[in-house]
């Protein structure tokens, strides 16, 4: 029956959730509630009911809920982890030590794409090969600028 109506009850029974699950879900407006009855002058108190159509929509809805809920756990989980464990990666704010800067610095370069960096659990992170030639040539541009002019 298309016009089949169900109590927040049976509503919450059918998608398998709670009762507080169904209110949010009609707060969101995933599901579609038909008001109650107009008629007062019965004594059995009216409430408002829940089109059962509007099940199907609320079950996908929750199935998205719960994956975007696995990706943030499973993002999580990385923060804080190299991308890989077949090179030695250093973040950010080691980078700016060994090099002398500021994280922000290092961060803008990397933005800015003149620093190789990969982007990963949330966070920049740079191969310690390329950190040591990054120190090394600013190093060297230093002693450069130092010496008296010949």
């Amino acid at each position: 029956m298309p016009g089949q109506r169900l109590t927040y009850r049976e509503a919450a029974r059918r998608l398998g959730v709670g009762e507080a699950t169904v209110r949010t879900l009609l707060r969101h407006g995933v599901l579609e509630q038909t008001p109650p009855p107009a008629d007062r002058s019965r004594r059995v108190k009216a409430h408002a009911s829940i089109h059962v159509d509007s099940l199907d929509r609320a079950r996908a809805w929750l199935v998205e809920r719960e994956t975007d809920r696995a990706e943030r756990e499973r993002r999580r989980e990385q923060h804080g982890n190299p991308p890989d464990y077949d090179h030695v990666w250093l973040d950010t704010a080691t980078v700016a030590a060994m090099a002398g800067l500021t994280v922000n610095w290092v961060t803008w370069q990397i933005r800015e794409e003149r620093m190789p960096a990969t982007f990963h659990g949330g966070q920049y992170w740079v191969r310690r090969e390329h950190a040591e030639v990054i120190v090394a040539a600013r190093a060297f541009a230093e002693r450069a600028d130092r010496r008296p002019p010949a």
